[in-house]
C-alpha cells in the first residue's frame, strides 16, 4: 500500500489503546483534562502576548529566523501557533487531536527545523505559557502547581508525537536510502559485468573484424595441436593474406581498407563451419584452423573461400594468397612452426598472379 493512501497515524501504527497507553506513561488523567480545560479562557485571553514572547525568544537565534525566512510567514506562523496553543486546553485529546500534533511534526521536519531547535522551542513555548499560568492565575498555590503539571504532561504528550514523525521520517529516508543502494548496487554490477564481458572479449578478438586476435589464435592452435596429439588426428593450418591491398589502402585512404578487411571476415564466417577456427594475424594477413581435417578437404575449402572473397571484394583489385600446412601423427609440428610452413607456402602462391593457393608439400 502506497503511503499517501494512509493516514498518519495508520502510517506510525498509533490505535486508539497506543493513545491511552501513551497518556498513562506520563500519568495524564481525567484530572489533568478538567484543569486544562478551566485554563482555557486564561489562556485564551493572553494568546497575543504568549505568542509574541515566543517569537521575540526564538528569534534571537539565527537558524530559526533563517528558516523562517520572512514577514509573510512569520505572520503565518504566529496564526498558526495560536490555534495550536489553544488546542492544548480544549480537553480533547483524541485520535484527531493525535493526527494533528503528527502533522506538526511532519511540517516542521519538512521545512527544515532540526529537532534540537524544536526542543528549545518547545522548551521556551512551556516556560511562557507555564508563567502566564502563574502570572495571572487567581488559584492558590497548590492549583497552581497542579496546573503546570497538567501543562507540563500535555506539552510532552506532544513533544513524543512529533519526534515519532521526526524518527519516522529518518527510518523513511534510511529505507529509500537502503532501496537506492540496492538499486545502485545492482546496476553498477550489471555494468561491471557487461564491462568485464567487454574486456575479456577485446582482449580475445580483433575490434575491427571480431575475429580472434593473434595472442588468442596461437592459444586456439597450441590447445588444437596437443588435442590432435592425444587423439591421434590431423591439424591444418590456413595463411592468407590479401594481394593489392596496401595499393588500395593508400589511394582510397584506411576507412576503404577497413571495410575490405570486414568483408573479408564476414567471407571467413559465412564459409567455415562451427568447429573450424579463424583469426585476424595482424594487418591483412588471416589464419584458418581446422581441426581433424586434411590437406585435401583444406585445399577444397580455400578454394569456396577464394570464390566468396572474390565476389565481396569484386572491383577493387585485391585478391588473396592461401598457404596450408598440416601437423599430422607422423609429423608433429608445434604451433610457431605450423605457422612459418604455412606462411612460406602463402609467399610461394604469392608468385602466382590472382587467387591462388599451395600446400607445403608443393614446395
Amino acid at each position: 500500500m502506497k503511503t499517501t493512501d494512509q493516514t498518519l497515524i495508520e502510517q506510525l501504527k498509533i490505535t486508539k489503546q497506543e493513545i491511552e497507553r501513551r497518556k498513562e506513561y506520563l500519568g495524564f488523567t481525567e484530572q489533568d483534562i478538567s484543569i486544562l480545560l478551566s485554563l482555557r479562557e486564561l489562556i485564551s485571553d493572553n494568546i497575543d502576548e504568549i505568542v509574541e514572547e515566543f517569537y521575540r525568544k526564538i528569534l534571537t537565534f539565527h537558524e530559526m529566523d533563517r528558516v523562517i525566512g520572512d514577514a509573510e510567514t512569520l505572520h503565518r506562523l504566529k496564526n498558526y501557533l495560536r490555534n495550536y496553543i489553544v488546542s492544548l486546553f480544549d480537553g480533547h485529546y483524541d485520535e484527531d487531536y493525535v493526527h494533528s500534533r503528527l502533522r506538526v511534526g511532519v511540517v516542521h521536519n519538512r521545512i527544515g527545523v532540526d529537532p534540537k531547535f524544536y526542543v528549545s522551542a518547545v522548551h521556551n513555548l512551556s516556560t511562557i505559557i507555564r508563567n502566564a499560568v502563574s502570572l495571572y492565575s487567581t488559584d492558590d498555590c497548590h492549583s497552581c502547581v497542579a496546573s503546570l503539571t497538567a501543562i507540563d504532561k500535555i506539552i510532552m504528550f506532544d513533544l513524543s508525537l512529533t519526534f515519532d514523525t521526526y524518527i519516522n521520517s529518518l527510518m523513511e529516508e534510511t529505507r529509500r536510502s537502503k532501496e537506492e543502494l540496492e538499486h545502485y548496487t545492482e546496476s553498477l554490477e550489471e555494468v561491471i559485468s557487461e564491462r568485464t564481458k567487454l574486456l575479456k572479449r577485446q582482449a580475445h578478438y580483433d575490434g575491427l573484424t571480431n575475429l580472434l586476435n593473434q595472442r588468442s589464435f596461437y592459444t586456439e592452435l597450441r590447445r588444437e595441436l596437443a588435442r590432435g596429439q592425444r587423439r591421434n588426428h590431423s591439424t591444418v593450418l590456413i595463411y592468407f593474406d590479401l594481394d593489392g591491398f596496401k595499393k588500395l589502402n593508400d589511394s582510397q585512404g584506411h576507412k576503404r581498407g577497413d571495410e575490405i578487411l570486414v568483408a573479408v571476415a564476414k567471407s571467413l564466417k559465412s564459409t567455415l563451419r562451427e568447429n573450424e577456427i579463424s583469426a585476424r594475424y595482424g594487418g591483412d594477413e588471416f589464419c584458418i584452423i581446422l581441426p581433424e581435417s586434411t590437406l585435401e578437404e583444406a585445399e577444397r575449402l580455400c578454394q569456396r573461400l577464394c570464390e566468396v572473397i572474390k565476389r565481396s571484394t569484386e572491383d577493387t583489385g585485391v585478391s588473396c594468397s592461401m598457404g596450408i600446412a598440416i601437423s599430422s601423427p607422423e609429423n608433429n609440428y608445434d604451433a610457431n612452426l605450423l605457422v612459418r610452413k604455412a606462411d612460406k607456402a602463402m609467399y610461394e602462391a604469392k608468385k602466382e598472379s590472382g587467387f591462388s593457393i599451395k600446400t607445403e608439400q608443393e614446395l
